[in-house]
């Protein structure tokens, strides 16, 4: 019985076969190279909306309760390919709270922009007189309160913070239930009249400080009439802290 003889030289194949085996791995290639190009990533317009939301919520939140956003919608048929260096939001009215605004959404790494609009609404805090309040009375704790209103019903000029209030002027008198606006308050006395201050002034370059009498009631930087305890003169002096007057 022979014994087959086992070659040691490469096996070779006709030259059809090469080229068919070539021509199937480039096809395969093209065909995926294809199917990558056919089918390219695209931003879902929800994740750009989400991301346009997020930060006017952030932003209305910091003044406004109750806080609602309508934000137009991106279209379906947009096509944003996905962008590789993270998009970016440029907000025009970054002080703007409430009310209608737009927001730019950009991508460097391929370029596009895309422009959204959106409004906000809410409910703003608001300081409310609880009793009537007379002309120059000073106001008190217990004069007001803070209450929620809608925005669109908020006055332009109103006062939001109680402590923004308290120890201010009443300008004119103020009925119960009216909310606070800036032009009803004048600045607080610092110096009450008839009551007792501290005079100081320089003398000779050294600081003097004596006791005196308010003549006037006296808001900060306020020039007013006062009586040295000591001497009993009558000078002018200006209200520069609390019971405190400095002559000149």
């Amino acid at each position: 019985m022979t014994t087959p003889q086992l070659s040691n030289k490469p096996r070779q194949f006709p030259t059809v076969y090469l080229f068919l085996a070539s021509f199937l791995t480039l096809f395969g290639a093209l065909g995926y190279a294809e199917s990558e190009t056919s089918n390219p990533r695209y931003h879902p317009p929800e994740s750009l909306q989400l991301q346009v939301y997020d930060h006017l919520k952030q932003k209305a939140d910091q003044q406004l309760s109750r806080v609602t956003i309508a934000i137009n919608p991106i279209s379906q048929r947009l096509k944003l390919p996905y962008c590789q260096s993270g998009v970016e939001l440029f907000d025009k009215n970054p002080e703007k709270r409430v009310g209608r605004m737009t927001v730019q959404l950009s991508c460097k790494q391929p370029e596009w922009k895309l422009h959204v609009t959106a409004s906000i609404d809410g409910y703003l805090p608001v300081v409310r007189s609880v009793r009537p309040i007379l002309k120059q009375a000073i106001v008190q704790e217990r004069d007001i309160e803070v209450i929620e209103v809608p925005y669109k019903k908020a006055k332009q000029k109103a006062i939001h913070q109680p402590d923004q209030v308290i120890g201010m002027r009443a300008k004119r008198n103020i009925v119960a239930g009216k909310i606070i606006t800036i032009d009803l308050m004048l600045p607080p006395y610092l110096v009450f009249k008839n009551q007792p201050i501290k005079i100081i002034s320089n003398a000779g370059g050294i600081r003097v400080e004596t006791k005196g009498i308010a003549l006037k009631s006296g808001t900060d930087r306020e020039q007013i009439p006062i009586r040295n305890s000591n001497s009993k003169r009558v000078l002018k002096g200006i209200v520069i802290a609390p019971n405190t007057v400095w002559i000149p």
